[in-house]
């Protein structure tokens, strides 16, 4: 017996619950999952909120990445992600931007995890999985994460890595999308821990809903409003708008304050504007040329204060009025390639819960 060992057990023994000396275990059918999370899983996971300040993200430099998905777009430019034409990358410029903003992130106090997604990887359909080049699509609720299912064949795959480097760092996985349920996590939005906005459209389907309805409310999410986004048939003039569609809510929708949103009216359907306003969020309209650069995908470190692309001069100006901190960052040569603004170059693993409707 391991002498060192035992006496540490008796000393513990004491505070197992409903242990009575001498006496079988009793079932812990009373206790809550998220009374033991972080005990046994090492860190409060959750990140059921856009405006929690963000204290620990998943974050993957794009190099190799974006090198290799290079090949996939000179192969055929509007079938894997770029409607508006084959362009060279500028690699020089989206590393300063990558490199920019762990910056910022560290100095806010935010704990990075490198995704670590190894050289070579390879997705089911396309040479390297798209999407684990940045991380709009993770899901973590409070008490772990969610396995979503990309909706298109360039993104396949990306599933695999995330799922894995989530288990490796110690994080729970509560639920794997599957069957033909199709979800993108840039189509989940929290306004607070209980209220939530899911976008229907090209990157998440009504079944990929249904699926995960049960876990969000498991989660402790009261309420699921489902948001309409348009997409496109059989020609996209640019990345996103017009008759290209919006394939995320994020695009178009993004919370920035307690009680304060972006957005970007003609991306969503009139209902979810008038559920918005009943709510009694404050929207703060954003211009085309400013939804264009990404202005909705700004990335909420805490209540009030975010992290916005450069050259959105009106939107700016627009959250200083309401009182909101914005530290401006370059993010042309990302935002060209990605389509997608700071908070799809991140995944939060661990935000303080926020409630307030």
């Amino acid at each position: 017996m391991d002498d060192d060992r035992f006496p540490r057990t008796l000393k513990k023994v004491d505070t197992i619950p409903y242990y009575e000396p001498g006496k079988p275990p009793k079932p812990l059918f009373d206790l809550d999952y998220m009374d033991e999370l972080e005990a046994m899983w090492g860190r409060p996971w959750g990140a059921q909120s856009r405006i929690g300040r963000l204290k620990m993200a998943m974050i993957q430099n794009p190099k190799d990445l974006l090198e290799r998905k290079q090949v996939d777009c000179a192969r055929d430019p509007e079938y894997f992600g770029r409607g508006d034409g084959f362009q060279e990358m500028n690699m020089e410029d989206i590393m300063d931007e990558h490199y920019n903003l762990v910056r910022i992130l560290q100095e806010e106090g935010v704990e990075l995890v490198d995704m670590k997604v190894p050289l070579g990887a390879q997705g089911l359909y396309a040479e390297v999985p798209h999407g684990v080049i940045g991380f709009g699509d993770t899901v973590i609720l409070n008490g772990g994460a969610v396995v979503t299912r990309m909706p298109n064949a360039p993104m396949r795959g990306c599933e695999f890595y995330w799922a894995k480097r989530i288990m490796e760092i110690g994080c729970p996985i509560l639920y794997t999308v599957h069957g033909k349920g199709v979800l993108s996590g840039g189509c989940v939005v929290f306004m607070d821990c209980k209220h939530v906005m899911v976008g229907l459209g090209t990157a998440t389907n009504a079944e990929g809903l249904r699926q995960v309805e049960p876990v969000f409310r498991q989660c402790g999410v009261e309420e699921i409003h489902p948001v309409y986004l348009s997409g496109y048939l059989n020609k996209r003039v640019g990345r996103f708008g017009g008759q290209s569609g919006f394939f995320h809510l994020t695009l178009v929708f993004g919370m920035v304050d307690i009680g304060k949103a972006l957005i970007y009216p003609p991306g969503l359907d009139y209902l979810t504007v008038d559920y918005l306003i009943r709510k009694g969020i404050k929207l703060i309209e954003v211009p085309w040329e400013e939804a264009n650069n990404a202005v909705c995908n700004t990335l909420v470190l805490r209540p009030g204060r975010v992290i916005l692309p450069e050259g959105n001069p009106y939107t700016a100006e627009a959250l200083d009025k309401e009182g909101v901190e914005v530290i401006q960052i370059p993010w042309t040569a990302t935002r060209r390639h990605s389509s997608s603004g700071p908070t799809c170059a991140q995944g939060p693993l661990i935000r303080e819960p926020i409630y307030f409707l």
